[in-house]
């Protein structure tokens, strides 16, 4: 009987916790769809999607800075976003794909690379 109870607890975090890391997920794979096919800087309809993360109350922070940094960019990083994007790099606590993609968008130059866009790939799907 303990046995029963200890796997329906454990399926029920399971699910619960699948449930909060996918919804947390939206904004990071939504910011590296648009990375993706980025060329120079994104559309008009992609800044607005990036404005909603941006001032989403449920985005975390790092995620907000990331959105906003896609915003700003022009072939390449804006300066004044520069400092934000290598301290979630730095910081060991940020989430791998939030770093991920801060990383993406340092080394960008127009589009990412196809090593970059192998990365973002795999955060998206």
């Amino acid at each position: 009987m303990r046995h029963l109870l200890r796997i329906a607890v454990a399926v029920a975090v399971a699910a619960i916790v699948s449930t909060v890391v996918a919804t947390q997920d939206t904004p990071v794979k939504t910011m590296a769809g648009i990375l993706m096919k980025l060329n120079h800087f994104p559309s008009d309809a992609e800044k607005a999607t990036l404005k909603t993360i941006v001032d989403s109350k449920t985005a975390s922070a790092g995620e907000r800075t990331v959105a906003q940094a896609l915003i700003n960019l022009q072939h390449q990083v804006a300066a004044a976003d520069k400092p934000k994007l290598e301290a979630l790099v730095k910081d060991t606590a940020t989430p791998e794909p939030v770093r991920t993609l801060a990383t993406v968008i340092l080394s960008l130059n127009h589009a990412p690379s196809a090593a970059d866009k192998e990365k973002l790939s795999k955060i998206a799907s």
